[in-house]
Protein backbone atom coordinates (compact mmCIF):
# COMPACT_ATOMS: atom_id res chain seq x y z
CA UNK A 1 0.00 0.00 0.00
CA UNK A 2 2.75 2.62 0.66
CA UNK A 3 4.65 1.63 -2.42
CA UNK A 4 0.95 2.68 -4.38
CA UNK A 5 1.02 6.19 -2.76
CA UNK A 6 4.92 6.47 -3.11
CA UNK A 7 4.52 5.85 -7.09
CA UNK A 8 0.95 7.41 -7.01
CA UNK A 9 2.84 10.99 -5.57
CA UNK A 10 5.66 10.51 -8.16
CA UNK A 11 3.49 10.31 -11.11
CA UNK A 12 1.50 13.41 -10.11
CA UNK A 13 4.79 15.39 -8.87
CA UNK A 14 6.43 14.79 -12.52
CA UNK A 15 2.83 14.95 -14.25
CA UNK A 16 2.30 18.35 -12.32
CA UNK A 17 5.72 19.53 -13.43
CA UNK A 18 4.32 20.13 -16.95
CA UNK A 19 1.16 21.42 -16.29
CA UNK A 20 0.78 24.64 -17.62
CA UNK A 21 -0.44 26.66 -14.46
CA UNK A 22 1.78 25.21 -12.81
CA UNK A 23 4.31 26.03 -14.93
CA UNK A 24 3.08 29.89 -15.04
CA UNK A 25 3.41 29.99 -11.38
CA UNK A 26 6.68 28.73 -10.59
CA UNK A 27 7.72 31.33 -13.36
CA UNK A 28 6.22 34.24 -11.60
CA UNK A 29 7.78 33.16 -8.59
CA UNK A 30 11.04 33.17 -10.04
CA UNK A 31 9.95 36.90 -11.61
CA UNK A 32 9.48 37.83 -7.78
CA UNK A 33 12.66 36.80 -7.10
CA UNK A 34 14.18 38.34 -10.03
CA UNK A 35 12.35 42.02 -9.19
CA UNK A 36 13.64 41.41 -5.38
CA UNK A 37 17.20 41.21 -6.81
CA UNK A 38 17.08 43.72 -9.56
CA UNK A 39 18.53 46.91 -8.75
CA UNK A 40 15.41 48.79 -8.91
CA UNK A 41 13.40 46.61 -6.96
CA UNK A 42 11.92 49.72 -5.11
CA UNK A 43 9.90 50.17 -7.46
CA UNK A 44 7.96 47.35 -7.25
CA UNK A 45 6.18 45.44 -4.41
CA UNK A 46 5.43 41.40 -5.54
CA UNK A 47 3.59 40.24 -3.24
CA UNK A 48 0.63 43.57 -3.35
CA UNK A 49 1.12 44.02 -6.88
CA UNK A 50 1.68 48.02 -5.91
CA UNK A 51 3.75 49.94 -7.87
CA UNK A 52 6.12 52.99 -5.63
CA UNK A 53 6.09 56.10 -5.91
CA UNK A 54 9.79 55.67 -6.68
CA UNK A 55 8.91 54.94 -10.60
CA UNK A 56 6.88 58.17 -10.68
CA UNK A 57 10.02 59.49 -9.81
CA UNK A 58 11.92 58.06 -12.43
CA UNK A 59 9.00 59.44 -14.98
CA UNK A 60 9.19 62.97 -13.19
CA UNK A 61 12.37 63.50 -13.76
CA UNK A 62 12.06 62.27 -17.02
CA UNK A 63 9.38 65.09 -17.44
CA UNK A 64 10.69 67.54 -16.25
CA UNK A 65 13.07 67.59 -19.23
CA UNK A 66 10.78 67.01 -22.31
CA UNK A 67 8.00 68.36 -20.92
CA UNK A 68 8.94 71.93 -22.66
CA UNK A 69 10.19 69.76 -25.48
CA UNK A 70 6.66 68.08 -26.11
CA UNK A 71 5.27 72.01 -27.10
CA UNK A 72 8.09 72.29 -29.03
CA UNK A 73 8.21 69.24 -31.16
CA UNK A 74 4.36 69.20 -31.30
CA UNK A 75 3.72 69.14 -35.49
CA UNK A 76 7.89 67.88 -35.70
CA UNK A 77 6.65 64.45 -37.10
CA UNK A 78 4.69 66.45 -40.08
CA UNK A 79 6.98 68.87 -40.84
CA UNK A 80 8.42 69.32 -44.43
CA UNK A 81 10.51 71.89 -43.07
CA UNK A 82 11.94 69.55 -40.84
CA UNK A 83 13.17 67.56 -43.30
CA UNK A 84 14.51 69.66 -45.55
CA UNK A 85 17.12 70.77 -42.95
CA UNK A 86 17.64 67.56 -41.71
CA UNK A 87 19.07 66.73 -45.28
CA UNK A 88 20.46 70.39 -45.63
CA UNK A 89 22.46 69.52 -42.53
CA UNK A 90 24.44 67.25 -44.48
CA UNK A 91 25.60 69.02 -47.32
CA UNK A 92 29.22 70.84 -47.64
CA UNK A 93 30.00 74.60 -48.56
CA UNK A 94 29.71 73.58 -52.16
CA UNK A 95 26.27 71.62 -51.96
CA UNK A 96 24.98 74.50 -50.19
CA UNK A 97 26.11 76.59 -52.77
CA UNK A 98 24.64 74.18 -55.45
CA UNK A 99 21.40 74.27 -53.46
CA UNK A 100 21.33 78.00 -53.62
CA UNK A 101 21.36 78.01 -57.07
CA UNK A 102 18.70 75.77 -57.63
CA UNK A 103 15.91 78.03 -55.60
CA UNK A 104 13.22 79.71 -57.65
CA UNK A 105 14.97 82.75 -56.92
CA UNK A 106 17.82 82.41 -58.62
CA UNK A 107 17.09 80.44 -61.40
CA UNK A 108 14.45 83.71 -62.39
CA UNK A 109 17.47 85.57 -61.99
CA UNK A 110 19.41 83.33 -64.36
CA UNK A 111 16.59 84.00 -66.81
CA UNK A 112 16.88 87.36 -67.59
CA UNK A 113 20.83 86.47 -68.28
CA UNK A 114 20.94 83.94 -70.52
CA UNK A 115 18.65 82.05 -72.98
CA UNK A 116 16.16 79.52 -72.28
CA UNK A 117 18.26 77.09 -73.96
CA UNK A 118 21.35 77.93 -71.79
CA UNK A 119 19.47 77.80 -68.83
CA UNK A 120 18.21 74.63 -69.12
CA UNK A 121 21.57 72.95 -69.31
CA UNK A 122 22.65 75.48 -66.39
CA UNK A 123 20.10 73.91 -64.56
CA UNK A 124 20.26 70.57 -65.24
CA UNK A 125 24.48 70.59 -65.00
CA UNK A 126 23.67 72.16 -61.11
CA UNK A 127 20.99 68.98 -60.42
CA UNK A 128 23.06 66.45 -61.54
CA UNK A 129 26.26 67.63 -59.60
CA UNK A 130 23.74 68.15 -56.23
CA UNK A 131 22.20 64.52 -57.49
CA UNK A 132 25.57 63.26 -57.40
CA UNK A 133 26.54 64.22 -53.71
CA UNK A 134 23.91 61.99 -52.63
CA UNK A 135 26.04 59.44 -52.34
CA UNK A 136 24.44 55.78 -50.84
CA UNK A 137 26.35 56.77 -47.17
CA UNK A 138 25.67 60.24 -47.10
CA UNK A 139 21.78 58.87 -48.28
CA UNK A 140 21.98 56.41 -45.09
CA UNK A 141 23.38 59.15 -42.53
CA UNK A 142 20.46 61.36 -43.35
CA UNK A 143 17.76 58.86 -43.24
CA UNK A 144 19.38 57.47 -39.84
CA UNK A 145 19.42 61.01 -38.82
CA UNK A 146 15.56 61.82 -39.52
CA UNK A 147 14.20 58.07 -38.17
CA UNK A 148 16.35 59.42 -34.45
CA UNK A 149 14.90 62.37 -34.43
CA UNK A 150 11.24 61.30 -34.96
CA UNK A 151 12.13 58.75 -32.45
CA UNK A 152 12.58 61.07 -29.93
CA UNK A 153 9.54 63.38 -30.70
CA UNK A 154 7.15 60.47 -29.99
CA UNK A 155 9.13 59.28 -27.23
CA UNK A 156 9.05 63.38 -25.77
CA UNK A 157 5.30 62.96 -27.14
CA UNK A 158 4.38 60.21 -24.37
CA UNK A 159 2.02 61.64 -22.39
CA UNK A 160 3.96 61.34 -18.73
CA UNK A 161 1.27 63.63 -17.47
CA UNK A 162 -1.00 60.98 -16.95
CA UNK A 163 0.72 58.78 -15.64
CA UNK A 164 2.25 60.94 -12.88
CA UNK A 165 -1.31 62.21 -12.60
CA UNK A 166 -2.26 58.32 -11.18
CA UNK A 167 -0.03 58.55 -8.77
CA UNK A 168 -0.61 62.37 -7.53
CA UNK A 169 -4.16 63.37 -8.41
CA UNK A 170 -2.74 67.16 -7.70
CA UNK A 171 -0.01 67.66 -9.96
CA UNK A 172 -0.56 69.90 -12.75
CA UNK A 173 0.61 69.64 -16.10
CA UNK A 174 4.27 71.22 -16.97
CA UNK A 175 3.92 73.41 -13.43
CA UNK A 176 7.69 72.62 -12.81
CA UNK A 177 7.49 74.04 -9.53
CA UNK A 178 4.80 72.24 -7.74
CA UNK A 179 6.29 69.82 -5.48
CA UNK A 180 4.44 66.37 -6.09
CA UNK A 181 4.16 63.63 -3.28
CA UNK A 182 3.91 60.46 -5.61
CA UNK A 183 1.49 57.30 -3.21
CA UNK A 184 2.00 54.02 -4.34
CA UNK A 185 -0.99 51.99 -6.66
CA UNK A 186 -1.97 49.16 -7.87
CA UNK A 187 0.30 47.94 -10.98
CA UNK A 188 -2.67 46.95 -13.35
CA UNK A 189 -3.61 50.77 -13.28
CA UNK A 190 -0.14 51.12 -15.20
CA UNK A 191 0.64 48.17 -16.69
CA UNK A 192 -0.67 49.56 -20.36
CA UNK A 193 1.44 52.98 -20.21
CA UNK A 194 4.67 51.12 -19.26
CA UNK A 195 4.19 48.75 -22.17
CA UNK A 196 4.01 52.45 -24.55
CA UNK A 197 6.70 53.86 -22.66
CA UNK A 198 8.99 50.84 -23.33
CA UNK A 199 8.25 50.51 -26.41
CA UNK A 200 8.87 54.43 -27.29
CA UNK A 201 11.84 54.57 -25.44
CA UNK A 202 13.35 51.61 -27.01
CA UNK A 203 13.53 53.43 -30.48
CA UNK A 204 15.59 56.39 -29.12
CA UNK A 205 19.09 55.36 -29.55
CA UNK A 206 21.85 56.13 -27.04
CA UNK A 207 24.59 56.25 -29.64
CA UNK A 208 23.48 58.67 -32.02
CA UNK A 209 24.81 61.93 -32.78
CA UNK A 210 22.65 64.18 -30.27
CA UNK A 211 24.51 66.64 -30.70
CA UNK A 212 24.12 67.17 -34.80
CA UNK A 213 20.05 66.52 -33.86
CA UNK A 214 20.10 68.96 -31.24
CA UNK A 215 21.21 71.90 -33.26
CA UNK A 216 19.13 70.66 -36.20
CA UNK A 217 15.99 71.10 -33.78
CA UNK A 218 17.40 74.53 -32.59
CA UNK A 219 17.54 75.02 -36.21
CA UNK A 220 13.78 73.72 -36.75
CA UNK A 221 12.60 76.43 -33.81
CA UNK A 222 14.48 79.40 -34.77
CA UNK A 223 17.05 79.29 -32.35
CA UNK A 224 15.24 77.93 -29.35
CA UNK A 225 16.92 75.07 -27.68
CA UNK A 226 14.32 72.04 -27.58
CA UNK A 227 16.11 70.63 -24.90
CA UNK A 228 20.29 71.09 -23.57
CA UNK A 229 22.06 68.64 -24.36
CA UNK A 230 23.57 68.41 -20.94
CA UNK A 231 19.94 67.56 -20.04
CA UNK A 232 19.11 64.93 -22.86
CA UNK A 233 22.22 63.38 -21.56
CA UNK A 234 20.91 62.54 -18.45
CA UNK A 235 17.45 61.52 -19.88
CA UNK A 236 19.57 58.80 -21.95
CA UNK A 237 21.64 57.27 -19.17
CA UNK A 238 18.53 56.83 -17.65
CA UNK A 239 17.18 55.05 -20.40
CA UNK A 240 20.14 53.13 -20.74
CA UNK A 241 20.35 52.51 -16.92
CA UNK A 242 16.55 51.38 -16.85
CA UNK A 243 16.66 48.77 -19.87
CA UNK A 244 19.24 47.23 -18.91
CA UNK A 245 18.30 46.23 -15.52
CA UNK A 246 15.06 45.21 -17.63
CA UNK A 247 12.94 46.33 -14.58
CA UNK A 248 9.85 47.44 -16.73
CA UNK A 249 9.58 44.77 -18.50
CA UNK A 250 10.18 42.07 -15.52
CA UNK A 251 7.42 44.39 -13.64
CA UNK A 252 4.86 44.83 -16.77
CA UNK A 253 5.30 40.25 -16.53
CA UNK A 254 4.65 40.11 -13.30
CA UNK A 255 1.95 42.61 -13.01
CA UNK A 256 -0.12 41.00 -16.20
CA UNK A 257 0.62 37.59 -14.90
CA UNK A 258 2.37 36.61 -18.34
CA UNK A 259 5.80 35.81 -17.87
CA UNK A 260 6.11 34.98 -21.78
CA UNK A 261 5.47 39.02 -22.89
CA UNK A 262 8.31 40.79 -24.97
CA UNK A 263 8.38 44.08 -25.89
CA UNK A 264 7.96 44.67 -29.35
CA UNK A 265 9.71 47.99 -30.39
CA UNK A 266 8.34 49.59 -33.55
CA UNK A 267 11.17 50.07 -36.25
CA UNK A 268 10.06 53.65 -38.71
CA UNK A 269 11.94 53.77 -41.65
CA UNK A 270 12.11 57.48 -43.30
CA UNK A 271 13.66 58.05 -46.95
CA UNK A 272 13.88 61.21 -46.71
CA UNK A 273 16.97 62.17 -48.74
CA UNK A 274 15.35 60.82 -52.04
CA UNK A 275 12.41 62.13 -51.58
CA UNK A 276 14.38 66.18 -51.21
CA UNK A 277 15.65 65.30 -54.44
CA UNK A 278 12.46 64.30 -56.42
CA UNK A 279 11.04 67.29 -54.45
CA UNK A 280 13.96 69.63 -55.83
CA UNK A 281 13.60 68.33 -59.45
CA UNK A 282 9.92 69.04 -59.36
CA UNK A 283 10.37 72.52 -58.11
CA UNK A 284 13.21 73.37 -60.60
CA UNK A 285 11.23 72.21 -62.85
CA UNK A 286 8.03 74.17 -62.22
CA UNK A 287 10.32 76.94 -62.10
CA UNK A 288 11.55 76.53 -65.85
CA UNK A 289 8.14 75.93 -67.08
CA UNK A 290 6.83 78.72 -65.27
CA UNK A 291 9.80 80.92 -66.85
CA UNK A 292 9.15 79.11 -70.39
CA UNK A 293 5.51 79.60 -70.36
CA UNK A 294 5.90 83.13 -69.29
CA UNK A 295 8.54 83.59 -72.31
CA UNK A 296 5.85 82.22 -74.56
CA UNK A 297 3.29 84.22 -73.49
CA UNK A 298 5.32 87.37 -73.76
CA UNK A 299 6.71 86.33 -77.33
CA UNK A 300 2.51 85.35 -78.03
CA UNK A 301 2.25 88.90 -76.82
CA UNK A 302 4.07 90.49 -79.13
CA UNK A 303 3.49 88.61 -82.19
CA UNK A 304 -0.43 89.18 -81.66
CA UNK A 305 -0.18 92.68 -81.31
CA UNK A 306 2.49 93.27 -84.12
CA UNK A 307 -0.39 91.44 -86.07
CA UNK A 308 -3.83 93.00 -85.24
CA UNK A 309 -2.48 96.29 -82.96
CA UNK A 310 -3.87 94.40 -79.29
CA UNK A 311 -2.92 91.13 -77.32
CA UNK A 312 -6.65 90.18 -76.69
CA UNK A 313 -8.41 89.23 -80.38
CA UNK A 314 -11.24 86.53 -80.15
CA UNK A 315 -13.14 85.42 -83.25
CA UNK A 316 -13.50 81.85 -83.08
CA UNK A 317 -16.32 81.12 -80.88
CA UNK A 318 -16.63 77.02 -80.52
CA UNK A 319 -12.75 75.69 -81.02
CA UNK A 320 -12.00 77.64 -78.17
CA UNK A 321 -9.10 76.96 -75.38
CA UNK A 322 -12.15 77.76 -72.95
CA UNK A 323 -14.28 75.16 -74.88
CA UNK A 324 -11.52 72.38 -74.93
CA UNK A 325 -10.55 72.69 -71.04
CA UNK A 326 -13.49 69.97 -69.82
CA UNK A 327 -11.75 66.96 -72.29
CA UNK A 328 -8.47 68.13 -71.19
CA UNK A 329 -9.60 67.82 -67.33
CA UNK A 330 -10.99 64.60 -68.42
CA UNK A 331 -7.82 63.26 -69.60
CA UNK A 332 -8.11 63.94 -73.47
CA UNK A 333 -6.34 66.01 -75.53
CA UNK A 334 -8.93 69.34 -75.89
CA UNK A 335 -8.59 71.36 -78.56
CA UNK A 336 -4.67 71.22 -79.50
CA UNK A 337 -4.63 74.58 -82.25
CA UNK A 338 -7.41 76.48 -80.68
CA UNK A 339 -5.13 79.35 -80.24
CA UNK A 340 -3.67 79.48 -83.95
CA UNK A 341 -7.20 78.49 -85.34
CA UNK A 342 -8.70 82.10 -84.00
CA UNK A 343 -6.04 84.43 -84.66
CA UNK A 344 -6.15 82.63 -88.03
CA UNK A 345 -9.52 83.38 -88.65
CA UNK A 346 -9.43 87.04 -87.00
CA UNK A 347 -6.08 87.48 -89.67
CA UNK A 348 -8.44 86.15 -92.20
CA UNK A 349 -11.65 88.20 -91.80
CA UNK A 350 -10.48 91.25 -90.43
CA UNK A 351 -6.59 92.16 -92.15
CA UNK A 352 -6.48 90.13 -95.06
CA UNK A 353 -10.28 90.71 -96.24
CA UNK A 354 -10.59 94.37 -94.60
CA UNK A 355 -7.16 95.96 -95.55
CA UNK A 356 -5.03 93.55 -97.80
CA UNK A 357 -7.78 92.57 -100.40
CA UNK A 358 -7.97 96.36 -102.08
CA UNK A 359 -4.19 96.38 -102.32
CA UNK A 360 -3.72 92.64 -103.91
CA UNK A 361 -6.68 94.20 -106.02
CA UNK A 362 -4.81 97.15 -106.84
CA UNK A 363 -1.86 95.54 -108.37
CA UNK A 364 -3.44 92.39 -109.52
CA UNK A 365 -5.88 94.34 -111.73
CA UNK A 366 -4.48 97.29 -112.19
CA UNK A 367 -0.68 96.69 -112.25
CA UNK A 368 1.25 95.85 -115.69
CA UNK A 369 3.03 92.85 -115.10
CA UNK A 370 6.29 92.22 -116.37
CA UNK A 371 6.53 88.98 -115.04
CA UNK A 372 2.78 87.38 -115.34
CA UNK A 373 3.78 84.05 -113.17
CA UNK A 374 3.99 85.97 -109.78
CA UNK A 375 0.46 87.99 -110.16
CA UNK A 376 -1.00 84.41 -111.36
CA UNK A 377 0.20 82.93 -107.92
CA UNK A 378 -0.36 85.20 -106.10
CA UNK A 379 -3.99 85.03 -107.59
CA UNK A 380 -4.83 81.61 -107.02
CA UNK A 381 -3.24 82.00 -103.23
CA UNK A 382 -5.84 84.91 -102.51
CA UNK A 383 -9.07 82.88 -103.79
CA UNK A 384 -7.60 79.79 -101.57
CA UNK A 385 -7.25 81.97 -98.62
CA UNK A 386 -11.18 83.08 -99.20
CA UNK A 387 -12.43 79.69 -99.30
CA UNK A 388 -10.08 78.79 -96.27
CA UNK A 389 -12.39 81.61 -94.57
CA UNK A 390 -15.22 79.85 -95.36
CA UNK A 391 -13.97 76.60 -94.39
CA UNK A 392 -12.62 78.31 -91.18
CA UNK A 393 -15.96 79.54 -90.00
CA UNK A 394 -17.54 76.03 -91.15
CA UNK A 395 -14.93 74.06 -89.08
CA UNK A 396 -15.99 76.71 -85.77
CA UNK A 397 -19.80 76.26 -85.96
CA UNK A 398 -19.24 72.08 -86.56
CA UNK A 399 -18.38 72.70 -82.46
CA UNK A 400 -21.22 74.68 -81.63
CA UNK A 401 -24.24 73.29 -79.60
CA UNK A 402 -26.20 72.69 -83.40
CA UNK A 403 -22.80 71.12 -84.77
CA UNK A 404 -22.66 67.59 -85.69
CA UNK A 405 -19.46 67.30 -83.67
CA UNK A 406 -20.18 69.58 -81.28
CA UNK A 407 -23.40 67.63 -80.17
CA UNK A 408 -21.61 64.63 -80.02
CA UNK A 409 -19.10 65.89 -77.84
CA UNK A 410 -21.51 67.57 -75.43
CA UNK A 411 -23.58 64.31 -74.79
CA UNK A 412 -20.87 62.01 -74.37
CA UNK A 413 -18.59 64.23 -71.82
CA UNK A 414 -21.50 63.41 -69.31
CA UNK A 415 -21.00 60.30 -69.56
CA UNK A 416 -17.40 59.89 -69.36
CA UNK A 417 -17.10 57.07 -67.43
CA UNK A 418 -18.23 54.36 -70.45
CA UNK A 419 -15.56 53.55 -72.31
CA UNK A 420 -17.84 53.62 -75.80
CA UNK A 421 -18.10 57.11 -74.98
CA UNK A 422 -14.59 57.57 -74.30
CA UNK A 423 -13.70 56.40 -77.66
CA UNK A 424 -16.24 58.70 -79.57
CA UNK A 425 -14.73 62.04 -77.53
CA UNK A 426 -10.93 60.59 -78.71
CA UNK A 427 -11.85 59.77 -82.25
CA UNK A 428 -13.74 63.11 -82.81
CA UNK A 429 -11.23 65.04 -81.23
CA UNK A 430 -8.40 63.41 -83.03
CA UNK A 431 -10.17 64.25 -85.87
CA UNK A 432 -11.03 68.12 -85.14
CA UNK A 433 -6.99 68.57 -84.11
CA UNK A 434 -6.02 66.76 -87.38
CA UNK A 435 -8.40 68.57 -89.78
CA UNK A 436 -8.32 72.21 -87.55
CA UNK A 437 -3.74 71.64 -88.55
CA UNK A 438 -4.71 70.77 -92.39
CA UNK A 439 -6.28 74.42 -92.03
CA UNK A 440 -3.54 76.33 -90.42
CA UNK A 441 -0.98 74.91 -92.72
CA UNK A 442 -3.11 76.00 -95.60
CA UNK A 443 -3.35 79.12 -94.51
CA UNK A 444 0.16 79.79 -93.90
CA UNK A 445 1.21 78.71 -97.48
CA UNK A 446 -1.03 81.09 -98.92
CA UNK A 447 0.17 83.89 -96.54
CA UNK A 448 3.61 83.11 -97.06
CA UNK A 449 3.58 83.20 -100.70
CA UNK A 450 1.77 86.21 -101.06
CA UNK A 451 3.99 87.79 -98.24
CA UNK A 452 6.97 86.68 -100.39
CA UNK A 453 5.77 87.51 -103.31
CA UNK A 454 4.25 91.38 -102.39
CA UNK A 455 8.11 91.84 -100.59
CA UNK A 456 9.52 91.32 -104.23
CA UNK A 457 6.76 93.65 -105.85
CA UNK A 458 8.20 96.44 -102.84
CA UNK A 459 11.60 96.01 -103.97
CA UNK A 460 10.62 96.41 -106.97
CA UNK A 461 8.77 99.77 -106.44
CA UNK A 462 11.28 101.07 -104.80
CA UNK A 463 14.12 100.01 -107.23
CA UNK A 464 15.56 102.02 -109.91
CA UNK A 465 14.71 99.90 -112.68
CA UNK A 466 11.38 98.08 -112.30
CA UNK A 467 11.16 93.92 -113.33
CA UNK A 468 7.66 93.33 -111.83
CA UNK A 469 5.85 96.15 -112.63
CA UNK A 470 6.15 98.84 -115.07
CA UNK A 471 3.37 101.28 -114.66
CA UNK A 472 4.34 102.31 -110.69
CA UNK A 473 3.47 106.24 -111.10
CA UNK A 474 0.07 105.06 -112.40
CA UNK A 475 -0.63 102.63 -109.17
CA UNK A 476 0.76 105.57 -107.15
CA UNK A 477 -2.12 107.73 -107.92
CA UNK A 478 -4.79 105.66 -107.41
CA UNK A 479 -3.58 104.10 -104.19
CA UNK A 480 -5.63 105.01 -101.30
CA UNK A 481 -2.52 105.99 -98.99
CA UNK A 482 1.25 105.74 -99.68
CA UNK A 483 1.43 102.74 -101.55
CA UNK A 484 5.15 101.31 -100.16
CA UNK A 485 3.72 102.04 -96.85
CA UNK A 486 1.15 100.36 -97.63
CA UNK A 487 2.61 97.52 -98.94
CA UNK A 488 5.67 97.53 -96.72
CA UNK A 489 2.93 97.31 -93.58
CA UNK A 490 1.30 94.65 -95.49
CA UNK A 491 4.67 92.65 -95.73
CA UNK A 492 5.09 93.33 -91.97
CA UNK A 493 2.29 91.96 -90.91
CA UNK A 494 2.22 88.79 -93.05
CA UNK A 495 5.89 87.87 -91.49
CA UNK A 496 4.95 88.56 -88.34
CA UNK A 497 0.96 86.29 -88.55
CA UNK A 498 3.26 83.37 -90.17
CA UNK A 499 6.14 83.70 -87.10
CA UNK A 500 2.95 83.51 -84.71
CA UNK A 501 1.22 80.67 -86.61
CA UNK A 502 4.72 78.43 -86.18
CA UNK A 503 5.25 79.82 -82.80
CA UNK A 504 1.96 78.28 -81.90
CA UNK A 505 1.70 75.25 -83.51
CA UNK A 506 5.23 73.72 -82.90
CA UNK A 507 5.08 72.65 -79.93
CA UNK A 508 1.50 71.04 -80.07
CA UNK A 509 2.36 69.78 -83.41
CA UNK A 510 5.36 67.94 -82.18
CA UNK A 511 3.26 66.20 -79.14
CA UNK A 512 0.37 65.34 -81.58
CA UNK A 513 2.44 64.13 -84.14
Amino acid sequence: MKLQEFLAKLFFFFAGSHDPETVKKRRLKQLAKELSKNRFAYFYRPKTGEITGALADFFYEIYRVVSPAQIFLQNATKSALLKQIVVESFLDKNQQELKELLTAEAIEEQSTIIDIPELGKTVNEDMAALSAAFDPERVKAIDRCYVNILSMARFVAFDFFAVLKKFDSQIVERDLAYKPGFANIQGTALSGEIKDFLEMSFMVDPDADWIKILQILKTYRNGMDVVTYGQWNRVLGMLRDIHRSNILSLLVRHIDKNPAWQIKPKVWIAQIAAKYLETKRVEVKITVDKIIAARKKTRRDELVSAVFGMTEVQRAEYYTEEAGEIFVKNHFDGFLFAAAINYLMAFLMDIFTLEFRSLYDLLLIRGKWLLPDIARESSEHIHLLIETVDRLSAFDNNFSEMGNSGSRLKTSITRVDREQNRRLIAHTLSAANEEALELIHAGVRSITVLGRNLDAVLKDRQGRHHTLIMNWPELDLVSSSHLPQRMAAAVKKSNAMIQLMNFLIQDEEEAYL
